[in-house]
């Protein structure tokens, strides 16, 4: 039999690094496990990633517009997803914005004008979905899906799954820290610790999280590049408007669920306290923290909702 250690292994899934480790898992066994995690990770890729020439989402974007749209189930069960999220956060979440992020990847202003031309092809009100038959068109030319801020949590939902099915018990999944699945305990017999990086010191943490069985996702108009150590800008997009947010700020959510992780820690940089409050109200066993980086200090949020979705 082979020898019990911490395996550990890395791959490159939508143009981030992500790390696999399995503290009791024996050699041969993990290598597996391993295999299978590549496979899974690459098929979702060939369906939603932006980045790959052949993925579905490619061939169906740009599609001219009250043409029926047949989708595979993963790519539906995505799309399906992302409605919800649109629904429920009033469109602060709308993966049809690619528009938007294209046009402000290109330049470090964008005019009025180029604005309301970008979302004037944007918007999940210009999409007919068809449940029952699981298929969408467009209601305009020139739209566009992009699934950037949900692909990773989607990955690491479907891996979660994949791991328990395998009966592995204790599991880390990372994308560079920013997306983080943690099954059972660390090795010390303790749940795990996630610690959240200071933008202004990487080697200090603002927060840190335990977490078992559930995942932590960041997002934040500023990263660390985990290759360079160096901080990052990241464009987020506010749907309403068609500008990009101007604050230096993250918001770390651990949840059960890598999708709703990472829709609320998404739409917690773009909207109003208020409709915060409203959105909080619907979730349960979730912990928020925020961080925004001011001209000379920090400032900093902890909100932990419980299992009866109370405040604490």
């Amino acid at each position: 039999m082979s020898e019990r250690k911490i395996i550990s292994d890395s791959i490159i899934a939508f143009n981030q690094q992500c790390d696999v480790v399995f503290p009791n898992v024996e050699a041969d066994r993990a290598k597996q496990l391993l295999q299978k995690i590549k496979n899974e990770v690459s098929r979702i890729e060939l369906s939603i990633s932006r980045s790959l020439d052949v993925s579905e989402i490619l061939q169906l974007n740009n599609s001219a517009k009250n043409e029926w749209l047949t989708v595979s189930d993963e790519l539906w069960e995505i799309l399906s997803v992302s409605f919800d999220f649109y629904t429920m956060s009033n469109g602060a979440l709308d993966v049809t914005c690619a528009p938007l992020f294209d046009a402000w990847k290109e330049a470090d202003a964008l005019s009025e004008e180029k604005i309301l031309e970008a979302k004037l092809i944007s918007g999940f009100d210009k999409v007919e979905i068809d449940s029952e038959n699981k298929r969408f068109r467009f209601l305009t030319d020139g739209m566009q899906f992009d699934f950037g801020a949900l692909q990773k949590a989607y990955v690491l939902d479907i891996l979660g799954s994949l791991l328990k099915e395998e009966n592995i018990s204790d599991a880390i999944v990372s994308f560079e820290e920013e997306s983080v699945l943690a099954l059972g305990v660390h090795p010390n017999g303790k749940a795990w610790p996630m610690g959240i990086r200071n933008l202004e010191q990487p080697n200090e943490f603002v927060h840190v999280f335990s977490f078992s069985d559930q995942v932590v996702v960041t997002t934040g108009t500023e990263y660390i590049d985990m290759e360079t150590g160096m901080v990052k800008s990241r464009n987020i997009i506010s749907p309403e408007t068609g500008e990009k947010l101007q604050q230096k700020m993250t918001v770390s959510v651990r949840a059960n669920s890598a999708l709703m992780a990472a829709f609320v820690s998404y739409i917690w940089l773009i909207l109003p306290e208020n409709d915060k409050s409203i959105i909080a109200d619907q979730l349960k066993d979730v912990e928020i923290f925020e961080c925004e980086y001011l001209d000379d200090d920090i400032r900093t949020k902890l909100t932990i909702i419980g299992e009866e979705g109370n405040d604490d």
